[in-house]
């Protein structure tokens, strides 16, 4: 009788201990949402090495727009993602009523104004066509950064963070605007004399940043961040990837002089 009661309850605790270690590699499982281009190279490379050391299973899933990776994330398919600049996730978030947040900046590549034609914005042709993103968010961002240069001017009565075209007040050049969506933008470059084309897309494409006639002036909101649902703030896999964020170790593939990331702007928090 004995011996039975003891089998018995040595099958309940090898049980319990097979499900207790299948919840665990469940819970350390993570879906990582990412589009082609430098930040899922950045994830690959400097966050998910250091994730795999702490025991977590990291599975990359490659979206080709900037829709997709927030849905995805939101119906629960992923459980990260990282792609997006902080203004752009808390806009999608609000127009399709999803909880959603960051937990830090990364570095970033710029956006930039690439032209085949010509060298310089001053040369930029009278009645140009300059391409730019037709989504609200980066839209604004290129016309802002096209404003940067001087070739524009934005209505000052207007939130420059909302600009449409209607919104330009001054275009000495006449410059048109095509829009289109920001991941077929490099493809449409040898087409226009101008496109203003998100860094992940650009590089993503083969372009070299340095090779654009001008780059972007990242400014507060305009920083990739690691996304997450809401609910999941304070789980441990958000905060690990926070810390290894923050940590020497990320840092050290950031500063690599032969990476891809060298020329990349530095989030305010980049170094605490």
């Amino acid at each position: 009788m004995k011996k039975t009661v003891f089998k018995f309850l040595g099958l309940v605790l090898l049980l319990t201990a097979g499900l207790f270690t299948a919840c665990k590699e469940k819970e350390a499982a993570l879906k990582v949402g990412v589009c082609a281009g430098p930040y899922g190279d950045m994830f690959l490379e400097a966050i998910k090495p250091e994730l795999e050391k702490k025991g977590y299973k990291i599975q990359i899933v490659e979206f080709s727009d900037y829709v997709q990776p927030n849905l995805a994330l939101a119906e629960k398919e992923i459980d990260v993602n990282l792609f997006q600049h902080s203004t752009y996730l808390k806009k999608f978030s609000s127009d399709h009523e999803l909880q959603l947040s960051y937990l830090t900046e990364v570095p970033t590549a710029a956006m930039g104004i690439f032209a085949d034609k010509v060298d310089s914005i001053e040369d930029l042709p009278q009645n140009g066509v300059i391409a730019i993103p037709n989504d609200d968010t980066n839209l604004s961002r290129a016309l802002r950064v096209l404003a940067q240069t001087g070739a524009i001017g934005i209505d000052p009565s207007i939130d420059a963070s909302k600009a449409k075209v209607s919104d330009i007040s001054e275009n000495p050049k006449n410059f048109s605007f095509t829009e289109v969506t920001a991941e077929i933008l490099p493809s449409v470059l040898d087409s226009v004399d101008a496109a203003i084309i998100n860094g992940n897309y650009a590089i993503g494409a083969g372009l070299n940043l340095n090779d654009a006639v001008y780059n972007e002036e990242l400014q507060a909101g305009y920083f990739n961040v690691v996304a997450v649902r809401t609910e999941d703030v304070e789980k441990d896999f958000s905060k690990e990837i926070y810390s290894i964020i923050h940590s020497d170790s990320f840092r050290s593939v950031i500063e690599n002089p032969d990476g891809q990331y060298v020329a990349f702007g530095r989030p305010v928090d980049y170094l605490k």
